[in-house]
């Protein structure tokens, strides 16, 4: 197995950049009993670790898999007609609920801030609702507008693990 180059802090800051853009990603889950795949679309938020949050009803399909089996993957890219255009990032990682009460105050408050038609009208039941966090461990960012095919591939240390050789 090729190994994989950690992000290293520009290409950290690009695609923090573009996320900010972006408002929508496609989470891939499937389910552990039955193995079906599911793909839905959600608003999201990240913050500086490149951590994904979204809201989501603990009752949907996906979020049902989320909790047999956290390994999910997302894909988010800007919208474009031109395939020199084409930019994006596909992410893979741990999928699960927020449940430590400062990191859902930091994504609601990421949530709103993004989002101004949820403090006008759907603040309290937002703030009532589940987040939901994709820690990511993979990332391969693509850029048509750098070159036909172009795409970079890097691990990431998931948040609040020590890296081995710093232990």
């Amino acid at each position: 197995m090729v190994s994989l180059p950690e992000l290293p802090d520009d290409v950290r800051a690009a695609l923090s950049e573009f996320l900010a853009q972006q408002s929508t990603l496609a989470l891939s889950t499937a389910g552990l009993r039955d193995g079906r795949p599911q793909v839905a679309p959600l608003f999201f938020v990240s913050d500086e670790a490149l951590n994904l949050y979204w809201i989501s009803d603990p009752d949907s399909r996906h979020s049902r898999n989320i909790a047999d089996w956290g390994d999910a993957a997302v894909t988010i890219y800007a919208q474009t007609w031109d395939w020199q255009s084409i930019k994006g990032v596909q992410i893979e990682g741990t999928a699960m609920p927020v449940s430590d009460d400062d990191e859902r105050q930091r994504a609601l408050d990421l949530y709103c801030a993004k989002f101004p038609f949820v403090n006008e009208k759907f603040v309290d039941l937002i703030a009532q609702s589940v987040f939901y966090v994709l820690r990511p461990r993979w990332l391969r960012w693509i850029d048509n507008e750098r070159r036909f095919g172009y795409k970079q591939e890097f691990l990431l240390q998931p948040t609040g693990e020590q890296d081995p050789d710093e232990a």
